[in-house]
């Protein structure tokens, strides 16, 4: 099941702009009730928010799609980067979290649904549109069924795409060539708390 929202808030309407996104009490708070769904204590820094927007690969009719956004800091930079609100789909599997999305990203397409039942999540009209798909989840930490249940889901709706996945591994955190991909580390940043690689994952040919 999942529940789709699209925000008719204003930004006007959003008191904080930046800070309210970058709520790190509500962040630590998610992080707290399920370590496993977030890699990090804190949000990501500027600095990775912007290479991972730079990365970002989308035809006119294809969305963007984020999944785990945490409070949506990476949200904001592909929105700064130029991808249109009603383009961008960002998945939240934390009902609270999806709504505090919903509020602070005015016309963006908030699901409430699970990363691993993409096929489920996303309208059928998405399916065989989704030009990036962008992780946060922590799948270093996963079992291997899990992951592989992570890469089907993509496939399924974004086929041959793969996805970008932001880790604090220095290698790669997915034993690719095991799971049927191709691997290539795209980003490195030290200078993110902790350091940041950004990894595109994609069907082995």
């Amino acid at each position: 099941m999942s529940d789709i929202t699209r925000s008719d808030a204003t930004p006007d309407a959003v008191p904080g702009g930046h800070r309210q996104v970058a709520n790190a009490g509500l962040f630590f708070k998610r992080w707290l009730a399920n370590p496993l769904q977030m890699g990090s204590i804190i949000p990501s820094s500027d600095t990775l928010c912007r290479r991972i927007a730079a990365l970002v690969q989308r035809k006119e009719d294809e969305v963007v799609v984020e999944l785990g956004a945490g409070t949506g800091v990476i949200s904001r930079a592909l929105l700064a980067a130029g991808v249109p609100a009603e383009k961008l789909v960002v998945v939240e599997i934390v009902r609270d979290m999806a709504d505090h999305l919903r509020a602070a990203l005015p016309g963006v397409n908030v699901i409430c649904g699970d990363a691993f039942e993409l096929a489920k999540a996303l309208p059928e009209s998405m399916h065989g549109k989704v030009g990036t798909a962008i992780c946060g989840i922590p799948l270093v930490m996963l079992p291997r069924a899990y992951q592989r249940r992570f890469i089907a889901a993509v496939e399924a709706v974004a086929p041959g795409k793969g996805f970008l996945l932001y880790t604090y591994c220095i290698t790669s955190p997915l034993p690719y060539r095991a799971l049927g991909l191709s691997a290539k580390r795209e980003v490195w940043t030290p200078l993110n708390f902790p350091p940041a690689s950004v990894w595109r994952y994609q069907p082995a040919r």
